[in-house]
């Protein structure tokens, strides 16, 4: 089966005033007939889902009634849809104060960072408070040991010399 092409999907989901909502029996100037909803019209072509799959047909192989029929309903209610765009920008100007309030509250308040219990910090130290952290090696929360050269030494409890795994970074 052809996959649906973006477009048709799209005025599906919208369900846009462009698509009637019952199927209709489409006559063609061979005398066949297509029953189908009607997704589209352009100048040229409408096109059509049925049981069978998506059919682009030209205008000029439609009989004149089902021409007329599909190109009458296939107009959009301009009213309707000027009404809705006041409403989306109504929206969106709304939710463009809520982000300005939102960004000064998160400005004006700080939050409080996280700090473990016994002093040490979640993010690397440089190395000069490194050699005060209380001993030569550490134990990170995934479990490597990493000596006080090592960038991520002091990022979590103090360790003996074979706690753990060897960072492969600094050796342990």
């Amino acid at each position: 089966m052809k996959p649906i092409p973006k477009i048709i999907f799209v005025l599906l989901c919208l369900g846009t005033s462009l698509a009637s909502d019952a199927p209709t029996e489409i006559g063609l100037m061979d005398g066949s007939k297509i029953k189908g909803r009607v997704v589209s019209t352009t100048a040229s072509e409408a096109t059509v889902m049925s049981d069978l799959g998506v059919f682009r047909i030209p205008l000029e192989k439609l009989t004149l009634e089902s021409r007329q029929a599909i190109t009458s309903g296939s107009k959009p209610d301009v009213d309707a849809l000027l009404k809705r765009i006041a409403e989306l920008e109504g929206k969106v100007s709304q939710l463009q104060q809520e982000n300005e309030t939102l960004r000064r509250q998160a400005v004006a308040t700080p939050t409080q960072a996280y700090r473990p219990s016994d002093g040490s910090s979640l993010t690397p130290s440089n190395s000069s408070s490194k050699a005060t952290a209380g001993g030569s090696y550490s134990l990170s929360s995934t479990g490597k040991r990493h000596n006080s050269s090592c960038r991520y030494f002091g990022s979590g409890r103090s360790c003996g010399a074979t706690d753990g795994i060897p960072c492969k970074i600094c050796g342990g």
